[in-house]
């Protein structure tokens, strides 16, 4: 594992699909207004954090919340396809709470366990989580923070390699990723 200092997650605003509690994976679908919103709200949140550099995710939901929520550094924003959402396959656009009782899963970390064939392995996931740590690893300084603008099952793959677990995440929320020797935790920007 590589060294880390702390580093931002922003997940996405929301979109109507997740609002309708779609998979949503590849599909390049735009933010809502209460996106757009929790986007902004994303910028007061992240009043007064040094930024180095912001990798977003290439789909049109992460792009738009970064622009939203990084207004005056923009020269900062990066694409990275790194970030780019799980491939949920023929799930795509399918309902999570069906999918979810028609498997018989009852938490949000067994959806890993059901993409379909022609989707990406909940393996290849974490593999990218792998290579996204690295790559924050080599842009941190002391100076400043590095923010990563994604999704959910990316921001799931990184808790679960930093934390061993999944946790709760927001739309729009700056989450705060504290690497430490006694383990890694994660909190909401605002307390961190």
């Amino acid at each position: 594992m590589v060294e880390l200092k702390p580093f931002i997650y922003i997940r996405h605003g929301e979109t109507d699909w997740n609002r309708a509690g779609l998979f949503q994976g590849r599909s390049d679908i735009a933010l809502n207004e209460n996106g757009r919103r929790q986007a902004r709200a994303a910028a007061f949140d992240m009043k007064g954090v040094r930024i180095s550099k912001v990798l977003v995710s290439p789909l049109q939901r992460a792009v738009e919340t970064a622009t939203l929520a990084f207004p005056n550094d923009l020269d900062r924003v990066q694409v990275e396809d790194l970030l780019i959402e799980c491939d949920f396959g023929s799930l795509d656009g399918k309902s999570i709470k069906e999918a979810m009782e028609d498997n018989d899963i009852t938490r949000k970390e067994q959806l890993a366990d059901i993409i379909p064939i022609d989707g990406e392995t909940w393996s290849s996931v974490r593999e990218r989580c792998n290579m996204i740590l690295e790559r924050v690893a080599g842009l941190q300084t002391d100076a400043s923070v590095v923010v990563l603008v994604g999704h959910d099952a990316i921001f799931q793959g990184l808790s679960e390699i930093l934390t061993g677990r999944w946790c709760e995440s927001q739309h729009g929320q700056p989450y705060y990723f504290k690497p430490g020797g006694s383990g890694s935790h994660i909190t909401p920007s605002k307390s961190a």
